[in-house]
This record gives C-alpha cells, structure tokens and sequence, in this order.
C-alpha cells in the first residue's frame, strides 16, 4: 500500500481528465451556447445529487472498512457484495426524474451505472488497486469528454447522455475483471456501516447543498445563461483543488492501512498537511495569476466569469490542505457527528451568501458564498481533527498555517506572496531531511529526481 505511488497515479489520471475536459469545453465554448453548457451542468448537478442522496453506504466508509478488513487479513467479501448490491435496489428510486424534462429522465440508466461505478471505485481504492482504479477512470474519461464532442456538432444533449452511458459501462465491465460481484446483500454488514455512517452520510447530502447551493441559485435567480458561464469558469477554477484533492483517494486507504499496521495518525496527518501545502499554495498563486489569461484567450464569451474564477482558485486551492484533514477523522474512525455539524453550518452560508449577494453582484457573490465556504469549513476540520487528537498544531504545523493565511494576499500583489511563501517554506523549516527520507522510501525510482526539489526546501 504505496501512498505516493498511488498518489502520482491519480494526478495522472486527473491531469488526463482535466486536458480531455478542457478540449471539450474549449469545443463547447466556440460551436455551443452557454445555455447548451447549462444543461450539461444540470447533467453533473444529477451526478453529485445521485453522489450525496443515495450513498446510505457513505463511500470514504466503505473505502475505511475494506481497508481496515485488508490490513488485518479479514475478509472483505460481504462487503463488497453488499455495497454493490445496495447501489442496485436503491437505483429505482431515480424514477423521479420522469418528472423532469426529456434528457434528465433519458439520463437515468447512466445515473444507475455512475452509482454502481462509484462503489466500484471505492473498493477497488480500498483494496490498493490503484492502477485498475485509474485504467477504469481514464477509459470512461477518454467517452466522457473525448468522444461527447461530436455532440457538440450536433447541438444534441441526447447524443451525450447516450455516449457518457456506453463509457459508464465499459468502465463497469472493466472493474468486474478485478471486482468479481454477485447480488448478495448482508444485512448486519449493511445496518452497521449504514449506522456508523450515517453523520458522514447526512453531511453528504448537506455537503450537496453546499457545494452545489450556489449553482442551484444561480440558476433559479439568473437563468441557464449566466449558469453556464459561471459552470465553465467554477470547472476551470476548481482544476487545481482537484489536482491536489487526487492526493486524498490514496490517502483515505494508505492512512488506515498503516493506522491499522501501528502507526501514528497524528505524524502521518502531519507531514501529509505541511507537504500538501507546499504544493497546493504556489499552485493557488499561479492559478489566480494566470486564469485572467487563459479565459481571455480560450473563452472571450466568458471573460464576465473572470473575477469570480479568480476568487475561487485561490480559496479552494490554499485551504485543500486544511481540507483533506477530513481524510484522517474517517481513517481514524473517530466520532464522526462533528461532520454533520460543519455540513449544516456549511450548507447554510453557501445558500444564504448565495441568495443575499447574486441578486446584487450576480456570479460574483456565487463565488464569495464559495470562498466563504472553504474558510469556514477549513478552519473547523482544523479545529475537529486536533480536538480529536487526529492532527497536532505543533510549531511546523503552525507555520503551514500561517503560510495559507499569508496567501491570501495574492489579490494585493501576487508576486510578492509566490516569493514570500517559497522563501518562508524553506527559511522556517515546514519539513525536515528526516521527513523527505521517508518520503523517498515510497518513491519510485523513475521519479526520485524530484525528491532533490524536497531536499532543497527541507530543513
């Protein structure tokens, strides 16, 4: 259960993605009207309702619990066997989208297979199949944004739907050669996972509200024109964050295998903290730097959404380190109702901020209400995770804190904040020669070049 390698393999895969994804929206943004990009949101929109409403089997869970039974040799077979089983019998419930119009109840086989596949995903992880995990991502990427373009040219959200279903089932096909299934559903497996899971399950749903509340006003308050301009510019703006949050679908399952194994969860929520932010806020600067001049130059019809694209790089992509401390209150399987706690809080702002500030600035208070969200809820998994003894605020810890915070300045002067951030990392010491000894041990040998990059930094 190599973390790192692991780690590199999803950034792979979503580096994949994100090029593909920009292909086609460079080809959306030129041949299609926002209003055709709108209802593609409404599309994923479906996803991350299907994602959040009907995982009673919450997936970091069921990802910690296949772990767990694989680091000390148990069997993992009922629950695999249930999970799968569950995303089938509660699949019918999608039925309601008949209700909706034509190409969101045409969508409904695909969101039965984007459920099943996304428990697939979750075991496959669990388990540390990590290059079968990103095979099966890269082929449903390759119809999901490669292939779609040709219904681009036929302005038909129909042919898209219809091309993004036959990728959902190859990428299942694929994942039964590793994950053989058959319908069984253990029911003491299901009621005490459902149970244990079910504050991470509530703070899916409300988590929902808070990260889509904003596109969801913005919709109902402006119209599918202005929602697909701040859709394209949110998906650009949230690339970073994703770059960096690929870290995490190997660290949920590193973490509890090694937690498991003995190790300390507190030195290992550490060091993953102080070297994510050293990625994650150079990138956040860059981003917020450079973003003006990509819209500019690939997207003119979309240069309204500039200024919202901007403030949403920098705050979701500084705080991601603070963010994937969620990851080490799940591996330690600690009490989790604090979860439901900062859903709620996070829900309300989003949608509050949300209807006080579009009516009035339009896009632009969407994302104010998004980077609001990212503070608050940053601060209190910070909050949480040392409370519960999961993380340590420690003089290096500190600093990476302060370093985020400083990050901020970015909209003041950008260049200086890069310079600042670069020469603290290094003058204050966030990670030590030991640390990056460690590191190196889980490195592949193609790539142990870029550990010198750490050793310059270290302390």
């Amino acid at each position: 259960m190599n973390p790192l390698s692991g780690a590199l393999k999803f950034l792979s895969t979503t580096l994949f993605n994100s090029v593909f994804a920009l292909a086609f929206f460079l080809v959306a943004g030129h041949f299609a009207t926002p209003s055709f990009i709108g209802k593609v949101a409404i599309i994923q929109l479906m996803e991350t309702i299907t994602r959040a409403f009907f995982s009673i089997l919450p997936y970091q869970l069921v990802t910690r619990e296949v772990s767990h039974s694989y680091a000390s040799s148990q069997g993992y077979n009922r629950l695999v066997y249930t999970s799968l089983s569950y995303s089938l019998l509660v699949s019918p419930l999608l039925l309601f989208l008949l209700f909706f119009p034509s190409y969101l109840w045409m969508s409904i086989p695909y969101f039965v297979l984007y459920l099943f596949t996304n428990y697939q995903d979750q075991l496959l992880i669990g388990l540390g199949k990590f290059t079968e995990v990103n095979v099966g991502n890269a082929v449903f990427t390759i119809s999901r944004w490669g292939f779609s373009i040709i219904a681009i040219f036929y302005h038909s959200v129909e042919l898209l739907i219809l091309i993004w279903t036959l990728g959902a089932v190859m990428k299942a096909v694929y994942y039964q050669i590793y994950l053989p299934f058959k319908f069984s559903l253990d029911k003491a497996t299901f009621k005490e996972i459902a149970k244990v899971g079910f504050p991470i399950y509530l703070t899916g749903v409300v988590s929902f509200i808070s990260g889509q509340g904003d596109r969801v006003v913005t919709a109902f308050l402006l119209g599918s024109y202005y929602l697909g301009i701040y859709q394209l510019v949110a998906l650009a703006a949230v690339v970073p964050s994703m770059l960096i949050s690929s870290f995490s679908s190997s660290l949920l399952p590193s973490s509890t295998y090694y937690y498991t194994k003995g190790k300390d969860i507190k030195e290992i929520s550490s060091v993953s903290f102080r070297i994510v932010t050293l990625i994650s806020l150079p990138l956040a600067i860059l981003g917020y730097a450079i973003s003006p001049l990509f819209i500019s130059k690939f997207f003119p019809q979309y240069v309204l959404g500039i200024p919202s694209m901007q403030l949403l790089i920098l705050s979701l992509t500084s705080t991601m380190p603070l963010q994937l401390l969620s990851t080490f209150m799940i591996a330690a399987k600690k009490n989790y109702r604090p979860f439901i706690i900062i859903g709620i809080i996070s829900a309300a702002e989003v949608v509050g901020v949300s209807y006080y500030l579009i009516p009035r600035i339009g896009i632009y208070g969407a994302a104010i209400a998004q980077a609001f969200n990212a503070i608050i809820t940053s601060l209190l998994y910070l909050l949480f995770s040392h409370f519960q003894g999961v993380f340590k605020l420690e003089r290096r810890e500190i600093v990476g804190l302060a370093l985020i915070g400083l990050s901020f300045l970015a909209f003041i002067n950008w260049e200086v904040v890069l310079i600042v951030v670069l020469l603290g990392s290094k003058l204050l010491g966030i990670i030590s020669n030991e640390e990056v000894k460690v590191i190196e041990g889980f490195t592949p040998y193609s790539l142990k070049r870029i550990i010198r990059i750490l050793y310059l930094i270290a302390r």
